[in-house]
Order: C-alpha cells, then structure tokens, then sequence
C-alpha cells in the first residue's frame, strides 16, 4: 500500500508533468498509481518509455531536469514518481553520458551521486561547486549513518573499529565546517556529537578493564547506548 506522502508526491509531479504534451503519458502513471492501478499505471508508464526511443539526448535530459528537483524537495517523490523502469531504462543512462561530458554543472554529479549511491560522483559535483550544500549533506547523512550503524547495537556489542570512526569523524567535521547556514552547521554537529560521546565512552571503558560496558556506563555515570531513536528532519 501507497503511504500518503507518496500519493501526493504522485500528485504533485504528475500534474506538473501535464505541462509538457510529451510527458502526458508519464502523468498518466503517475495518476494511476496514486489510485491504485499499479497494472494500468505501469502499462502508461511502458507507453512513456517507449516514445523516449526516439527522442534527442537533450530532450531526455530535459524530463530528467524537470524530475530531480522534486526528488530532492517534495517528500517520498524519490518513490512512487520514480519507479525503477523508469530509473533503469531512462534516467540513469542520460545522467551517466550527461556526466561524461559535463563540465560545470554539478547537478548530474549529485544526482548520480545520491541516486545511484556514488560518493565518487557526490564529490565530483563538489569539486565543480563547492558550495553545494545539498551534494555535501548527502555525503554527511552517508556518513553519519555509518557511525551510527556500528553503534546502534550498544551496550550489548560494537559494530566495526570505534578508531575508524574516529577517523571518519574528523572527515565529517570538515565537511560540516564548509556549510553555508550557521544552523545547519549546528544541526550536523549535534548529530555527530551524540554519536562521537558513545565511541569515546567505549574506548574508555574498553581501557577500564571492566568487564561490562552497560555496568561500568552506570557506575561512572556515561551514556552506553541512545536513550532516543535518531531522526533526521526533512528539509524543503
């Protein structure tokens, strides 16, 4: 079952989509899956990609310049607007020739970086703009989440090397002190520090000799697990 986010992201790019008489198919499945037709909307979404065929490289880089900003603004429009036939047959094959030849534009990069899981590219779209901010909070949510992947499992265990991701933390803190927004940069280094606290509690009572991480937490007054579930907001 569709969420409801989903179905107004759905919503939102289809009747955009309407705009270009070239995309009234792809609107059309975007219409039909918010109501549903999953069997109706992916045999419109079959029409779509079939009159792609014939069109110019710059005429698919146009729908996929019209896509990707509401992927990156409208809530769950990375799902049900963006179907895996479509990603695979259409989007992912312009992006990658769109980037063997791009020289100033950063945004395939990003977008073949945050879509296509690439921190190769996320970075080459820095490299053309270092200023931008949404290439670099992908790679600082990539790797925030790695840290706290190896902790999510404490007190009980570690998961991977705490000096690791130490180190990974000094990477992270440069890229947070490049952010444009004094709150974002504030937003980041709380994430951070909620995580960086545990490592550093668990290599101190690695060094302790106890031989109960949970109790030596208790006895010394340290955190040794999250007390809450980490979330991260969704930026507009």
């Amino acid at each position: 079952m569709i969420a409801k986010e989903q179905n107004q992201a759905l919503l939102t790019v289809g009747n955009a989509a309407l705009k270009n008489p070239a995309w009234v198919d792809y609107a059309n499945y975007c219409f039909d899956r918010e109501k549903g037709l999953r069997k109706q909307a992916f045999h419109q979404l079959d029409n779509f990609l079939k009159s792609t065929d014939s069109w110019t490289e710059e005429r698919k880089k146009e729908f996929v310049q019209f896509l990707f900003p509401f992927m990156e603004t409208v809530q769950d429009a990375d799902y049900g607007p963006f179907p895996q036939l479509l990603s695979e047959q259409l989007v992912k094959p312009v992006l990658e020739k769109w980037c063997e030849t791009e020289k100033t534009d950063a945004r395939p990069f990003r977008w073949f970086g945050t879509y296509y899981r690439s921190e190769e590219y996320l970075f080459k779209a820095l490299d053309i703009d270092p200023a931008d901010d949404i290439a670099r909070k992908i790679i600082l949510k990539n790797w925030t989440d790695s840290i706290n992947y190896s902790l999510h499992h404490l007190p009980e265990y570690y998961i991977g090397d705490p000096i690791e991701d130490i180190q990974l933390a000094e990477k992270i803190k440069i890229q947070i002190d490049q952010l444009a927004t004094a709150s974002q940069r504030e937003h980041w280094v709380n994430i951070l520090e909620a995580d960086m606290e545990l490592v550093r509690n668990y290599i101190e009572w690695q060094t302790s000799g106890h031989k109960n991480f949970a109790e030596w937490g208790l006895e010394n007054k340290k955190k040794t697990g999250y007390d809450t579930i980490q979330t991260y907001y969704y930026e507009k």
